[in-house]
């Protein structure tokens, strides 16, 4: 059972990455699709599946080689953006042609032994196509983790990097290795266990790892926000369920769930603005009440006038951006819950 899980875990994890995943950054998804179709295309049944349909057992190997070097495309393109950098054609021109490279001596010799012909120059390909791109992962990597302020964000560059730098000295030694074979000198650390078969699944892991740690710390930041929500939106779907949208969201979808909760409190609100009283805010400000209480105080008293228009209006309260809202809504709907009122609809 534990071997099944070290062999066929990684890549479920990948593939739920790659349909999970909704962030508008496309490079991260095209970087958890490379890892799920290297990972994918690296486990036994499907070597063997692939090996029964076409004849060549080693065709999955190329399609999991062709999934890493989209893996360190995508990486560089992801870390020349966060650095402020404009996509590299050349980077892109020369990845694409050394994997030509790669797939003509593979069509010349569809075997990876290290004796047969064309293999040396094949994985020689396969290091020129990603040491480059990998290159800059390390480079950019590590620069932009100096100067993030996000916890989760470093850590996951940092793992990143560690795991270029792993799939690097894994392409280097086999390349060593398959040119042992063929001029005929001794090279026994290429054949040694670690280094021919620990590190490049370790290396695939680190990076899926790293790739993993900031989109699973923003899920775990947009859940929290979104259930420090729930106070003050329950009380505006009970004043008013049409505010409630549907069809729900899977919660695998954190972001557009947060997203319609906020909309759905902000509609709930602009249809309690006739009846926001000036004098409560006025009360609760006298009171030495932070902006997030006063409104929270305004809401409330708002719901169980609700009806009932008074004397002064009191205009509403908010953020001009929707992540700077949000932040304003959690605060509200946390002093919401404090009131002695909060529960007002079952006053």
């Amino acid at each position: 059972m534990g071997e099944v899980l070290l062999r066929y875990g990684p890549p479920a994890v990948a593939w739920l990455m790659v349909f999970s995943w909704r962030d508008g950054q496309d490079a991260i998804r095209r970087l958890f699709l490379g890892l799920a179709v290297s990972l994918t295309a690296l486990t036994p049944a499907v070597q063997l599946a692939v090996g029964h349909l076409t004849g060549t057992a080693t065709l999955a190997r190329l399609a999991g080689h062709a999934g890493m070097v989209l893996v360190a495309w995508s990486a560089h393109d992801l870390l020349a953006h966060l650095n402020g950098l404009r996509r590299s054609r050349w980077s892109t021109w020369w990845t694409a042609g050394m994997f030509g490279v790669m797939c003509l001596c593979f069509a010349l010799q569809p075997s990876l032994l290290p004796q047969a012909p064309w293999v040396l120059e094949y994985w020689v390909a396969y290091l020129l196509a990603l040491t480059p791109a990998f290159g800059n992962v390390i480079r950019l990597g590590l620069r932009y983790a100096r100067t993030t302020t996000g916890r989760a964000l470093r850590s996951g560059l940092h793992l990143v990097v560690a795991g270029a730098a792993m799939a690097l000295v894994y392409l280097v030694n086999r390349v060593v290795r398959v040119a042992s074979s063929r001029f005929e000198f001794a090279y026994p650390l290429g054949w040694s266990f670690w280094m021919s078969a620990v590190l490049p699944n370790a290396a695939h892991l680190v990076v899926l790892v790293g790739a993993a740690v900031p989109a699973v710390a923003a899920w775990r930041r947009r859940h929290r926000r979104y259930t420090r929500l729930e106070p003050l939106w329950r009380a505006l779907a009970d004043a008013d369920p049409r505010i409630a949208l549907n069809p729900r969201v899977g919660w695998w979808n954190m972001r557009m769930r947060l997203y319609r909760r906020v909309i759905e409190i902000r509609d709930g609100l602009l249809d309690l603005q006739p009846y926001r009283d000036a004098d409560v805010a006025t009360a609760a400000r006298a009171a030495a009440a932070s902006p997030a209480q006063v409104e929270a105080a305004v809401v409330a008293a708002a719901i169980r006038a609700r009806g009932v228009s008074p004397a002064r209006v009191e205009p509403g309260a908010g953020a001009p951006d929707l992540d700077g809202d949000t932040v304003f809504l959690c605060e509200v709907s946390d002093a919401f819950s404090r009131l002695d009122d909060g529960r007002v609809l079952r006053a």
